[in-house]
């Protein structure tokens, strides 16, 4: 068993720091020539400051003046906090439930977004998931500038959006600096390690190049689970600074090991077992159990500037990715009345993804009397193509995979499948989308006004044993009034399109391609930010249904859909810098998530599996600008999510509250930093950074989901932990 206080109390006693990068000590500029976001950072490419958002309109718009909530994670939030993944990011975003599956999937993006599941966006183009499996791409932090969450339906920019939302994120890109780099170590619990350098210049005056990447890599939670990885990015911008500039930016990941991709079952987590609760270390798998990916991906960013009112924009991204992985792993019901052992099966896939996606814009600027227009015409082309090698079963090699003992378990029982054919005859599955949209978008501004009008129309073809074509219009509809005073109050209408790949278990048990998701949503909101400060304060209440929702089957590749579910809920954030060096940031959020439409009538009103009621964080850090304590920042803050619902439990041995509505209970976590640039107490340390970040540091013990409704799968949430870095930068 691995010792996590030994590790916690040697990482405490080092000289670490609390980010995987460092500041810079000259304030660069952004490729395309704009002030960069934070003055003293080389790892922010960022044009953007945190007040401002390009993604819910494609446009560089103040956050104040946009009619859509919409929250802003900043590169120098990623390195105070010290994030490992997208994951722990959004942790802190009002109208997340994060980490579906705890402390056991690190290596996937797993999170719902006002009650759904969110697609993510890396520099405009979507990044794609598998359709059938495992093959999902994760963008390293190594590789993050910025991130901001559009909240509510934006397929009428983007083609690919759920009802809830989407993350829209953006790569670091070269800086119009000389030269410039930064190198750091982390070490933390776990054997938690990660070695992250990051350097870039000028070629020429035009030519920009920059070259990042990390390894890294951890002991999990799970006992004998380890994951890994190396990762490289790339990038050179020729025409910085000029009318006409194309950056090209390449990215190679390697995942080794990835972890235990298991579960716990729900005897002795979140239902009574007579013997006990299941330690939070248990694996439910075998040493032997493997889980490896490997993605690469090319993206062009042209843009063209005809004038000061017109420009043109194009980009496009290849992305590949491939998984493989052989398991074993518990099904969730007990054996016998003893509740301590429980079945066990295994599973062996082996997956490819390929994708193209393409966006082209037009956006100009002209005025009609009193009305000022900033208006885009685009068009897109999304191409994604998985194919995936899969098999279930409970034998390997013609041997029955054994249970196991949960407060004893004893490894080594079963073998582990080396391919799908190891457990029998493996399933093929070959899908395919194609989808082209063309949109228009006029943001008028009149006075205090701001009025936006969208609307896109969408071909999408999908194939999946069955090929379906959809034709959609989706459109949207927002206004807001700026005050004196800066007040804005606002209220917009939208509608999102998302065709979908999934294959679908009907309940006469035959099988067919899942139709489109449809959603609209309306909401009506307030924004307060005081004229010449950073002050943001945001509020929000929603009202969202969608149509044909996916929810997986456990144990298969398929999934079923539901009628139409409705997501209503209240939403708030703040942003408060305060006097001598104080920042103060809150977010909460409270959400009702519910199926009001559905062919079974036992599900109607029930909520969705994995979807919380809210959540709630805040954060106070201290930096004096001035004094002997000068260049040291402490924070502290707490997360606290609402309790997540986890469907019915109807298997063997159900305790006398089955058929009654379950979710796991709610927490609430504390987390703590420090940091120390050592260069403000002596000269001759300049660039040096040091400090300590701590998460869930009262060590709870909770449950971040189950999945009660044909199993009994839980998954713990991540135990304390104590991590840190050191760093340089020049």
């Amino acid at each position: 068993m691995r010792s996590r206080s030994r590790n916690s109390l040697f990482v405490g006693a080092i000289l670490l720091a609390s980010t995987a990068t460092v500041p810079a000590a000259a304030a660069p500029a952004a490729a395309d020539g704009a002030p960069a976001d934070g003055a003293d950072e080389v790892v922010v490419r960022g044009a953007r400051p945190v007040e401002q958002a390009s993604s819910g309109t494609k446009s560089d718009t103040p956050l104040v003046e946009t009619p859509q909530s919409i929250s802003v994670i900043s590169g120098a939030d990623i390195r105070q906090f010290g994030l490992a993944n997208l994951n722990q990011a959004l942790r802190y975003v009002a109208g997340i439930t994060p980490e579906s599956r705890g402390a056991n999937a690190e290596i996937y993006d797993q999170f719902k977004l006002r009650g759904f599941d969110a697609p993510r966006y890396l520099d405009g183009l979507r990044v794609f998931d598998s359709a059938t499996g495992y093959a999902n791409p994760q963008i390293d932090v190594s590789r993050i500038d910025r991130i901001e969450v559009v909240k509510g339906p934006a397929s009428v920019l983007y083609g690919q959006s759920s009802p809830g939302g989407l993350v829209a994120i953006s790569s670091k890109l070269p800086l119009d600096q000389q030269f410039y780099g930064a190198v750091s170590g982390t070490y933390g619990t776990y054997n938690l390690y990660n070695v992250d350098a990051d350097v870039g210049g000028r070629i020429d005056q035009n030519v920009l190049w920059r070259l990042y990447g990390a390894v890294n890599g951890a002991d999990t939670q799970q006992s004998f689970g380890k994951r890994s990885r190396q990762t490289v990015s790339g990038a050179v911008t020729i025409g910085a600074g000029s009318d006409t500039s194309l950056t090209v930016l390449a990215a190679y990941s390697r995942d080794p090991q990835n972890g235990n991709y298991g579960s716990a079952p729900v005897f002795g987590t979140l239902f009574a077992n007579p013997n006990g609760k299941i330690a939070t270390q248990f694996a439910d798998g075998e040493p032997g159990d493997f889980f490896r990916r490997e993605q690469v991906a090319l993206t062009y960013i042209f843009t063209h500037r005809f004038n000061s009112d017109w420009s043109f924009r194009s980009s496009g991204r290849y992305q590949y990715a491939s998984t493989n992985l052989g398991a074993i792993y518990q099904t969730g019901n007990p054996t016998d009345a003893t509740l301590t052992t429980v079945g066990r099966a295994a599973y062996a896939t082996d997956e490819t993804l390929n994708n193209w996606t393409f966006d082209n814009q037009l956006s100009g600027r002209f005025t009609t009397g009193p009305l000022t227009h900033q208006v885009m015409v685009g068009l897109d082309r999304q191409v994604a193509h998985s194919t995936e090698i899969a098999a279930f079963g409970d034998t390997v090699n013609g041997i029955p995979v054994t249970t196991i003992n949960v407060f004893r378990p004893v490894y080594g029982t079963s073998p582990v499948p080396l391919t799908p054919g190891a457990i029998g005859v493996p399933g093929s599955y070959d899908a395919a989308l194609r989808q082209t949209g063309l949109y228009a978008q006029d943001q008028i501004s009149w006075g205090g006004l701001r009025l936006t009008l969208s609307g896109r129309h969408d071909w999408a073809d999908t194939e999946n044993g069955v090929t379906q074509r959809d034709r959609k219009f989706t459109w949207r509809v927002g206004g807001l009034y700026m005050t004196s005073i800066g007040v804005a109050p606002y209220v917009s209408y939208s509608t999102s399109f998302q065709p979908q790949l999934g294959q679908v278990l009907r309940s006469d048990g035959s099988t067919g391609a899942a139709s489109p998701s449809l959603g609209r949503q309306i909401e009506a909101g307030v924004k307060y930010q005081p004229p010449g400060t950073q002050i943001l304060l945001t509020a929000a209440w929603f009202r969202i249904e969608q149509t044909n929702l996916l929810t997986a089957v456990p144990n298969t590749l398929f999934s079923t859909q539901s009628g139409k579910v409705r997501s209503q809920g209240v939403e708030a954030e703040a942003t408060v810098p305060l006097p001598h060096g104080f920042t103060a940031r809150a977010a909460f959020s409270h959400q009702t998530v519910k199926t009001i439409e559905d062919a079974d009538p036992a599900n109607i009103g029930q909520g969705l599996i994995g979807v919380g009621r809210g959540n709630a964080a805040f954060n106070l850090d201290w930096a004096p600008e001035a004094g002997p304590l000068a260049g040291l920042k402490l924070g502290g803050g707490l997360r606290w999510v609402d309790k997540v619902y986890a469907g019915t439990y109807t298997g063997s041995y159900a305790p006398s509250a089955a058929g009654n509505i379950t979710n796991t209970p709610s927490y609430t976590l504390f987390d703590a930093l420090l940091r120390y640039d050592l260069g403000r107490a002596n000269p001759s340390l300049k660039g040096l950074e040091i400090g300590i970040n701590a998460t869930n540091i009262f060590d709870r013990k909770y449950l971040t989901s189950c999945y009660l409704s044909s199993v009994g799968w839980c998954w713990y949430g991540q135990r304390r932990t104590v991590q840190g870095t050191i760093g340089f930068h020049w």
